[in-house]
């Protein structure tokens, strides 16, 4: 197989290397074709006829040329920055300024005639080598101290040099027609801002002010480019070297612009929500206040932007407006009321953004069910409804650790309460303002709810509106459970409110079943799981809310599994009584231990609730409609009678009592026509339960006890097949081989002697051959897989022996051989398993 598909990659390397090389030569053939007469076209691969050793050229002459200009112009800059630098101090201030100045003026100069004659690309070189010569000169003449500009600060000087030259260069490429001046210009302009800040012993407020204000000339000056592109003359696209060229210029303007708007607006949130004082507030209120009008403008007025950067700009600004709102409240609002004074004008903006929606018809169904065009107006309601979302998401995380504090309060002293049996002292308070937060979110989700329904229209919900109504129910239920904690109320009373909220929104949804469902059983979920979670720090409370919310699941599965119901109600049906069974299971167990039994004991209790669970589910099955509710009230009950082994466990007196209930459980159910299997794992319980009791006993000898079992079973069994021979082999006889071969089994692992593993092997091994006569599966598998374990544990002893003389590397290297061995015979061995596995399959 590995020969095989190496042979077809290569076959297809070489057919792609086949076609590539076809495709060539009749591009070839096309070239020579369409060559005028009297020339040789060159053959890619071949040397042209008469240049017999020519190499091929691998550099176009506009790129060699491109190369020479760039790296010529570099080497003029170095060598007038070492003159200027080292060889300065040899001339006087004369023949300093006549060279530069000479150098500068020829090099601004020569681009005018050299576009002349056509040579462009040597005009851009020259005119970029005189800018950066303008740059050397403002340098020389400050280090030179002319006119006493040495005395100037370094930082107010360049910001006036930087000024200049970007004005300079702007008005210098527009007139001469070049490319290069125009980019320089407006990274040159990037810079007097900040420099110009770094002059007056500016602070953080100022930085983000002159950054935002330089994002804003960007911006202008893209607007300008823009406008100009779009619809200006085809001259202003020549000026700045074609459509690429206008292009990438107006890319770069958005990519620069939008960098410093984003950094000194981050830098004016920064400072605004962290001032210690009103003063720090109202000075970030100045760039923030920028920042608002820059996105405003860009979202409203420049409608050439794309409609992504609109509502991007349309965003940003609304988080500026929303950090200065909040950081101004901060001063009037009452302490730990911080965070809602964001929240509050995040969710109003929210609401606003979404009337806009609505009113501009964003959110309308469109005709023929087709997307609609982004209108103007949607793009600013959609950056206001993303950024307020945003914001107000934020303040949520700000305030959820309070909120799940306060959620889970009475989680650790339940844990205590169960573990030690001795009710802790604790106190349940929340604060007013994370509270107010909630309520703001959830409300906020109803409304968008509401808008959305709207907007549609046609009485059915779409996807968005029905999780927003998901999302309103999940979070009106913690803020309105959490009042009572919040206005300081008792605990029982806290409680008795989550309890009453859970009843009435069950009650609602028996009493309309199909009005918002899902809505509704968001809130059911909540509102009952949050009752539960407070109920465990109280034993009384337990067993009021697990028997109230089990009566009230049993009665909702009830009505809520009629066959009229639809899917929907249906599934709740299933969860309903899966849940009333647990919740059943919980109070008994709470039950037990609240009288005062251990543990061990109180899982009786749980597995009484798991057999009634089982009763329960084949009276229901009978029920037409009723069988899904059926199967998951018995699942539910499996689950309850696993806990209940799981909790007896540590104690094997109890486990061999629930064994066996457990088992006589299941031989109950298996008398129902579709639970036949069931009658082996009652067996299998029994049997267990048995084995538990025997190693309780301390008996060594396990075969006095269950051979007559083992006798008395195979006989029932053989009676059985022989009455009704449908009969497999495992009801029949797979209990019986069980009985006695699995205890005497474990009993041989911890026998030294010779006899018991020599008698056992030889019994697995007669039931094994008569297996394979007999071609019943039962005696086959148990036989064999006995007889395996036995001659494991006989040859231990002298496989560690011999491990421990042979050298390290043997077991390894004899693993890795034993490893390719398996791979190089893989799909052999596996027909062979499938034959054996066949073979079984077909047995009785």
């Amino acid at each position: 197989m590995w020969q095989v598909t190496g042979e077809l990659h290569a076959l297809d390397a070489r057919r792609q290397w086949l076609a590539q090389r076809q495709h060539d030569l009749l591009a070839a053939l096309r070239v020579r074709r369409d060559a005028p007469a009297g020339t040789q076209a060159s053959v890619p691969g071949r040397v042209p006829v008469g240049e017999a050793g020519a190499s091929v050229r691998e550099i176009s002459a506009p790129s060699a040329r491109t190369a020479l200009l760039i790296v010529g112009g570099v080497l003029v800059v170095v060598a007038a920055l070492v003159f200027t630098v080292v060889s300065w101090g040899r001339l006087g201030i004369g023949g300093r300024a006549a060279i530069l100045l000479a150098l500068t003026a020829c090099a601004l100069a020569l681009p005018r005639p050299l576009r002349r004659r056509q040579l462009t690309a040597t005009a851009e070189a020259s005119a970029a080598v005189g800018l950066a010569l303008v740059l050397l000169d403002a340098y020389a003449a400050r280090e030179a101290g002319l006119g006493g500009l040495d005395l100037v600060g370094p930082a107010g000087y360049w910001a006036v040099v930087t000024t200049l030259t970007a004005l300079g260069a702007g008005a210098y490429g527009w007139w001469q027609r070049l490319r290069i001046p125009l980019p320089v210009a407006f990274l040159t302009a990037q810079l007097p801002g900040l420099l110009g800040t770094t002059a007056s012993g500016g602070t953080a407020e100022d930085y983000a002010t002159a950054m935002i204000a330089t994002a804003a000339m960007d911006f202008a000056a893209l607007y300008a480019l823009a406008a100009h592109t779009a619809t200006g003359p085809a001259g202003f696209r020549d000026r700045l070297g074609g459509e690429g060229a206008a292009t990438a210029l107006v890319t770069g303007a958005r990519v620069i612009g939008g960098g410093w708007a984003l950094l000194g607006g981050a830098l004016a949130v920064a400072h605004a929500t962290g001032a210690s004082a009103p003063a720090e507030v109202m000075r970030a209120w100045v760039p923030l206040g920028l920042l608002v009008l820059l996105g405003t403008a860009l979202c409203r007025g420049f409608r050439t932007l794309p409609f992504a950067l609109r509502c991007g700009a349309e965003g940003v600004a609304v988080v500026a407006l929303i950090v200065a709102v909040g950081a101004g409240l901060r001063w009037v609002v009452p302490s730990g009321w911080d965070v809602a004074g964001y929240a509050a004008p995040a969710a109003l903006v929210m609401v606003w953004a979404a009337v806009s929606s609505v009113r501009s018809g964003r959110w309308a169904k469109p005709a023929g069910g087709g997307p609609l065009a982004p209108l103007p107006e949607a793009a600013a309601a959609a950056g206001e409804l993303a950024a307020a979302s945003v914001m107000l998401l934020l303040t949520g995380v700000v305030v959820l650790p309070e909120l799940a504090y306060a959620l889970t309060r009475p989680v650790v002293p339940g844990i205590k309460l169960w573990l030690d049996g001795h009710p802790p002292r604790w106190s349940w308070q929340l604060a007013t303002a994370p509270l107010f937060v909630l309520w703001l979110v959830a409300s906020v989700l109803a409304a968008l709810a509401v808008l959305r329904a709207r907007a549609v229209g046609d009485g059915h919900l779409d996807r968005p509106a029905n999780a927003l109504r998901n999302a309103a129910a999940l979070a009106a239920v913690p803020a309105l459970l959490l009042m009572p904690v919040a206005v300081g109320l008792p605990y029982a009373w806290v409680l008795a409110a989550a309890a009453v909220v859970t009843v009435a929104v069950a009650v609602d949804v028996v009493r309309r079943p199909g009005a918002a469902l899902v809505p509704r059983l968001s809130a059911l979920a909540a509102s009952g799981a949050l009752a539960l979670l407070w109920s465990s720090a109280d034993r009384a409370a337990v067993l009021a809310v697990c028997g109230t919310f089990a009566a009230s699941a049993a009665v909702l599965a009830h009505i809520l599994a009629a066959p009229t119901a639809s899917s929907a109600e249906r599934a709740t049906a299933r969860v309903a009584g899966a849940f009333a069974v647990l919740a059943l299971g919980v109070e008994a167990f709470a039950s037990g231990l609240t009288a005062g039994l251990p543990g061990h004991l109180a899982a009786f209790a749980v597995l009484a609730v798991a057999v009634l669970a089982a009763c329960a589910a084949a009276a229901w099955h009978r029920i037409p409609g009723r069988e899904q509710v059926s199967t998951a009230v018995e699942g539910a009950g499996y689950v309850l009678a696993t806990t209940a082994l799981a909790l007896t466990a540590p104690h094997p007196d109890a486990l061999s009592v629930a064994l066996a209930v457990s088992g006589v459980a299941g031989l109950a159910l298996a008398l129902r026509p579709d639970r036949r299997r069931a009658a082996l794992a009652g067996t299998a319980l029994l049997i267990a339960s048995s084995w538990v009791r025997l190693s309780l006993a301390g008996i060594t000898f396990p075969e006095a006890y269950t051979l007559p079992v083992t006798a008395a079973a195979l006989v029932i069994g053989h009676r059985r097949r022989t009455g009704n021979p449908e009969t497999g082999s495992w009801p029949a006889y797979g209990a019986g081989l069980s009985a006695t071969m699995l205890p005497s089994l474990s009993a041989a692992f911890n026998d030294g002697n010779w006899v018991r593993p020599l008698l056992l092997g030889t019994a697995a091994l007669l039931v094994t051959v008569g297996g394979v006569r007999t071609r019943l599966q039962a005696p086959l598998v148990v036989g064999s897989g006995v007889l395996v374990l036995v001659g494991v544990h006989e040859l231990a002893p002298a496989v560690v022996q011999v491990l421990g003389l042979v050298p390290r590397w043997v077991p390894l290297a004899a693993a890795g051989l034993l490893l390719l061995l398996l791979g190089a015979t893989y799909e052999k061995r596996i027909d062979e398993a499938r034959r054996l596995r066949d073979t079984v399959r077909s047995m009785g």
